[in-house]
C-alpha cells in the first residue's frame, strides 16, 4: 500500500513503533467510544488537507484529499486490528494489520491521526468548548526514541472525540506548529456499511499474498 502524502508531524506520530509517554503526566486521554461524523482540516508546513470522517467507537472511516486534490478512503477497524485502503477504480481493498499500517504511516491521514494519542498519559489544563462540544484540554509529551519527541495540546471529550490538536515534533525546527481541527461534529449512530469493505470488492491481504504458491520453473511445467 502506498503511503499517504502527509506532512512530517502527522507521519512522525504513527511511523515509529512503541511511542513512550514522558513521565510526570497524571491523566490519560479517553479511548474512542462515541459515534459521530465530522469534517476535518489539517495544516502543516504550509499545506492543508481536508476530509470527512465517520466514527463508531473503534471503527472509523476516513475520506481525505491531499493538497493536490487526490482522494483517499481508508477504513480503520481497531476492533479487528485491520486497516483497509479502498481503491474503487481497481475494485480493490488493500488490507494491512493495524500495527503494520501505523508503521507505514497509512493511518496518518490528514487531521485524523489520533491513534498515537488515545490512552496516552497527559496533563490536564482545564476545559474548553470546541466545535460546540465540551472538551478537556490536555498537554501531551511523547518520546519516540532518539531524536524524536512530540509536544502537543489535545482537546478531547470524555468519550474520546479529539476535536483539536496543536503540536510540534522535535524535527519540525522553526516551522509553525501543525494543527488539526474538526468541525460540523454530529453525534449519533453511523451506518454500519461505512465500516465494511463494499460487497464485490476484492481484498488483497497479507495472507492472500503469502498463501499464493510460487510459480513453477519452466522445466517443471513442460514449457
Amino acid at each position: 500500500m502506498k503511503s499517504i502524502d502527509l506532512a512530517v508531524f502527522a507521519t512522525a506520530l504513527v511511523s515509529l513503533p512503541g511511542l513512550v509517554s514522558l513521565p510526570a503526566m497524571a491523566d490519560k486521554l479517553p479511548l474512542p467510544q462515541a459515534a459521530y461524523s465530522a469534517d476535518v482540516t489539517f495544516e502543516a508546513r504550509g499545506k492543508q488537507f481536508s476530509g470527512h470522517i465517520n466514527v463508531d467507537g473503534l471503527k472509523e472511516r476516513r475520506e481525505v484529499k491531499n493538497p493536490s486534490g487526490r482522494a483517499t478512503t481508508i477504513i480503520i477497524r481497531r476492533d479487528e486490528g485491520k486497516v483497509f485502503d479502498l481503491k474503487p477504480q481497481r475494485n480493490l481493498a488493500v488490507e494491512l494489520r493495524l500495527a503494520a499500517a501505523e508503521a507505514a504511516g497509512e493511518t496518518g491521514t490528514a487531521g485524523t491521526d489520533v491513534d498515537s494519542f488515545y490512552g496516552t498519559e497527559a496533563a490536564t489544563e482545564g476545559t474548553e468548548t470546541v466545535a460546540g462540544l465540551q472538551t478537556t484540554k490536555y498537554h501531551i509529551k511523547i518520546d519516540g526514541g532518539p531524536g524524536l519527541t512530540v509536544d502537543a495540546i489535545v482537546w478531547s471529550t470524555d468519550d474520546g472525540i479529539i476535536a483539536r490538536v496543536i503540536g510540534k515534533t522535535s524535527i519540525d525546527g522553526d516551522n509553525a506548529p501543525a494543527r488539526m481541527e474538526m468541525t460540523n461534529i454530529v453525534k449519533g449512530p453511523q451506518d454500519a456499511a461505512l465500516f465494511e469493505v463494499p460487497q464485490g470488492m476484492d481484498i488483497l491481504s497479507p495472507s492472500s499474498v503469502t498463501d499464493t504458491p510460487p510459480a513453477k520453473p519452466a522445466a517443471e511445467t513442460g514449457n
